[in-house]
């Protein structure tokens, strides 16, 4: 029997999130005698799945958050860890960083560089004008390019020749269960006749909570029973919170932490809301329909991500009442699963493995010769 294929999977951090969701779901469904994953965080602490990946025989290496202080540590580590281990193929799902991680692949002859595009944007930020520099560096490293949806690829391709790989996920896991929903509901103290709208998703700017606040504002006017749940881990999460509490809404706002266990939520909602300044392609908008939740986004989320009639898009200023009195009008619509839609959609993590599977071996075929 051939040895695995040595795969090292580049990521910032393990904690629980769209593109770390997907790492997970490939990882639980792959063929390990056939693939081997290892991992590169840029987090010095423990992620929260960092120890289910070690269950798999899979290495964690670690290296800082790269910043003016620490470049000859960081490039020295990234020296090392390429000299002292081989990987047959380095999949780069941090983008930013990738010009500083491909380049030492390549230096170090590994023969598959993916970098992958999660994203349709970069904040208007310094750092984000520096991060789109340094993507542009970075394919020249790269001799493969994937995108969660064809508008991903676009933003960071242009042109040049991508591959979609689709954020899939376990379409029977989130399954619309009433059960479930009932039991939810009753541990986060939300009454059966309460209308509950809700958002699985990193606190940070990109996810846009503060117009989320203002949408919830405004659907109390309209419907003063109504609460809102906002589910996730980040650098924003503590000024939301703080700013839940100048409002004076805090009894109505429910704050969860990271969780093995999303669908719980999602069947808890009776709907979805990510207004979000940018995304490449949400993993939580199709966990949400395949929970038959009804979703509202901004319309600067990629139409790909609708693979249901249950996705309505918003434009941002339209302003948080129109988005309220557009969700208010689901309060009285029927709820039921719709994971065989998401499923024939192409959206289930089984299948998908498969399609990576077949994917790495070509990969690795046409740049060596042999898998």
């Amino acid at each position: 029997m051939n040895d695995p294929i040595q795969i090292l999977q580049v990521v910032p951090n393990m904690n629980s999130g769209g593109i770390e969701n997907y790492i997970m779901n490939m990882l639980r469904s792959i063929d390990r005698e056939r693939f081997h994953f290892d991992f590169l965080e840029h987090h010095m602490s423990e992620s929260y799945f960092d120890n289910e990946i070690q269950s798999y025989g899979c290495h964690i290496y670690r290296l800082p958050v790269l910043d003016d202080k620490n470049i000859f540590k960081y490039h020295q580590g990234l020296k090392n860890l390429f000299s002292e281990h081989k990987f047959d193929i380095v999949h780069g799902q941090a983008a930013s960083l990738a010009v500083f991680y491909l380049g030492a692949a390549k230096r170090a002859k590994v023969p598959v560089r993916i970098i992958h595009s999660h994203g349709t944007s970069f904040l208007k930020t310094p750092k984000g004008v520096a991060k789109r520099i340094m993507f542009q560096e970075a394919k020249r490293y790269a001799n493969v390019r994937l995108a969660c949806s064809t508008e991903a690829g676009r933003f960071l391709f242009g042109n040049e020749q991508f591959s979609i790989a689709k954020n899939a996920i376990d379409t029977k896991r989130f399954a619309y269960d009433n059960t479930l929903r009932e039991k939810t509901r009753r541990r986060l103290g939300v009454e059966q006749d309460s209308f509950l709208i809700g958002h699985i998703g990193r606190f940070n700017l990109q996810k846009n909570h503060e117009y989320l606040i203002r949408i919830y504002l405004e659907l109390q006017k309209i419907n003063p029973h109504s609460k809102l749940l906002m589910v996730g881990e980040g650098e924003t999460k503590e000024s939301i919170k703080k700013l839940v509490d100048e409002y004076g809404i805090s009894k109505n706002v429910i704050f969860e932490s990271v969780t093995g266990n999303p669908q719980e939520y999602y069947n808890a909602m009776d709907a979805f809301v990510m207004p979000s300044l940018y995304e490449g392609l949400p993993l939580a908008g199709i966990e949400a329909q395949c929970a038959g939740l009804p979703c509202f986004m901004a319309d600067s989320i990629t139409r790909e991500t609708s693979v249901s009639n249950l996705i309505q898009y918003i434009p941002l200023d339209k302003g948080p009442g129109y988005w309220a009195k557009q969700i208010s009008q689901c309060l009285k619509k029927s709820r039921y699963g719709y994971d065989s839609i998401v499923r024939k959609s192409g959206y289930d993590y089984h299948d998908n493995t498969l399609i990576m599977e077949q994917l790495y071996s070509d990969l690795l075929i046409k740049n060596t010769g042999q898998e």
